[in-house]
């Protein structure tokens, strides 16, 4: 049985984000978001350990987050769908927004795991979802 091992809990978050590595840089999309880390649905396999820029917008601003790959989920055959990435240095303003957000959304349900200022009125307007019990599934590739 593989137990839940984040310090945070995580809520829904789906918003398109660019990513630059030191190679190369893309688009992808978000999933989820915690105080400490996104998870980023992408086809591209990025390697444990890998430095990744993540421009995030929540509400009105875009913060620039620094960023490292903490875990790589890959489907049934072994393709990339998507990374974990934690935070490394936030800056106190994007700390707060996501903080803020992070508060005001109902948390993830997961049973199992598998393998400057912002206004809190910008914070409520990143996402018009409602919050979902469980994150929506993955497209097979």
């Amino acid at each position: 049985m593989t137990s839940e091992r984040r310090r945070s809990p995580r809520v829904s978050l789906e918003v398109d984000v660019g990513l630059t590595t030191e190679d190369n840089f893309f688009a992808a999309t978000t999933r989820d978001v915690s105080a400490g880390g996104l998870f980023i649905a992408c086809p591209i396999g990025l390697e444990h350990g890998t430095a990744v820029k993540v421009k995030l917008a929540l509400g009105k601003k875009t913060h620039e987050l620094t960023t490292r790959v903490a875990w790589v989920l890959n489907d049934d055959d072994g393709k990339p769908v998507g990374f974990g990435v934690e935070f490394e240095g936030l800056s106190a303003a994007a700390a707060r927004a996501i903080a803020t957000f992070v508060t005001k959304r109902d948390p993830m349900a997961f049973g199992i795991v598998s393998a400057h200022d912002d206004d809190d009125e910008d914070v409520a307007e990143a996402s018009t979802e409602p919050p979902s019990a469980s994150p929506p599934p993955l497209p097979k590739s």
